[in-house]
């Protein structure tokens, strides 16, 4: 087998902005934050077998999110106070959960650098046939000096440093050992694995594979992720007509009323209104397409599943929410004392940060269909981001 581990357990504090305390790995203005970029790349590699990520504690919500519909991923695991201690503790979930086979593999990555090449990858993985381990580096192009306690420049032969870079390869079962036998401290697992007495080779390796450690390479990796994704926008609207019932559902969230609402399924016109959104956005038609009011199956049935067919469709093309804003029209009930409900709800039901989201409410001030006594409608405007196909 071959195993990928993404050590993902730093703070990146050198990679934040000045308003946000996410770490970098989490982050990234595109909509697309750089740990799913790379675990969405690491998941369509075929011969990749299983996908393990090292993450901070405090993040694990920040990592449900972005891991949905990764289908080799693994367990998380809660990383250490270093990052040697973070790939130990990966290494030993692996061997717990698949054993130390012979042949197995694994592939440690930085999750700062989220763009990869296949064909590094698969030259490293080739390159365990003669050797015990191997990792991607690249030449030194510019220019080095070293500073001297006197104030003076050095010259540096730059033709004898290279640039380590990830993913580091191993054989599972002797990097493993390295971890268990070798308590010193190193940066990466190569040097680990070297002063371990392992046979290691380097490879070629991309300026592709660069490593965001400040709020800079975050810009930096945000702009590539723009240039190669389009924007898409979708219109939803759905609107219900008062009928008898004690409740109704916006957003996902049951609201007591002295009314229902007349509809096939629970009649939820937000999830409607923003899975209309979606799909129209995709261009796969509208909800009465998918899921007829005619069709009995879907009597009283919870929108979420119309809601789950429009995610499975953004899915497939690996898109991202990039802001959704819906609008509740209606007298009555009163949204306000719902609007912080309604979208924490919608915020686990989509699976993006709920400042992606905003709720409005318009009263139509008992004029028109949608009053007092008539009913409820809700209009979404979605905007999405898909990366660009090749023709």
């Amino acid at each position: 087998m071959i195993h990928f581990l993404v050590l993902a357990g730093g703070e990146g504090k050198r990679a934040q902005s000045e308003s946000s305390n996410i770490p970098k790995q989490f982050n990234g203005s595109s909509g697309v934050s750089p740990l799913k970029y790379l675990l969405r790349f690491v998941n369509n590699l075929n011969f990749i077998d299983t996908i393990t990520v090292v993450i901070p504690k405090k993040n694990i919500q920040d990592f449900m999110k972005i891991s949905k519909n990764i289908n080799k991923l693994r367990r998380f695991v809660i990383g250490g106070d270093s990052r040697q201690s973070s790939s130990y503790k990966g290494l030993e979930n692996i061997v717990f959960e698949f054993g130390e086979n012979e042949d197995d593999c694994v592939l440690i990555h930085d999750a700062a650098r989220p763009i990869i090449e296949e064909n590094i990858i698969k030259n490293c993985i080739e390159g365990l046939n003669k050797n015990d381990g191997t990792f991607p580096a690249i030449n030194v192009d510019d220019t080095i000096k070293k500073f001297s306690n006197e104030n003076k420049f050095e010259e540096v032969n730059r033709e004898e440093f290279f640039l380590v870079q990830t993913p580091q390869v191993f054989k599972l079962r002797k990097i493993y050992k390295a971890h268990i036998e070798n308590k010193k401290k190193f940066t990466d697992d190569v040097s680990l694995a070297l002063a371990s007495g392992l046979n290691i080779q380097k490879m070629d390796g991309s300026k592709s594979h660069f490593k965001i450690t400040n709020y800079e390479d975050l810009i930096f990796y945000d702009k590539i992720i723009k240039g190669t994704h389009l924007n898409k926008n979708g219109i939803g609207f759905d609107i219900h007509v008062f009928t008898e019932g004690n409740f109704i559902k916006l957003g996902g969230v049951k609201i007591k009323s002295n009314f229902g609402l007349k509809a096939n399924s629970d009649g939820d016109v937000v999830i409607h209104s923003i899975t209309d959104a979606i799909l129209g956005a995709l261009e796969k038609n509208d909800i009465g397409f998918h899921f007829s009011p005619d069709n009995k199956d879907y009597k009283d049935v919870d929108s979420k599943i119309f809601l789950d067919k429009a995610l499975n469709y953004l899915n497939e093309v690996d898109g991202e929410i990039i802001n959704l804003d819906t609008n509740i029209i209606c007298d009555i009930p009163k949204i306000d004392p719902f609007r912080k409900d309604i979208k924490k709800n919608l915020s686990k039901l989509l699976g993006v940060d709920e400042n992606k989201i905003n709720i409005k409410a318009s009263s139509t001030e008992n004029q028109g269909f949608v009053n007092s006594q008539n009913g409820v409608a809700a209009q979404t405007i979605v905007s999405l981001q898909v990366p660009k196909r090749g023709k």
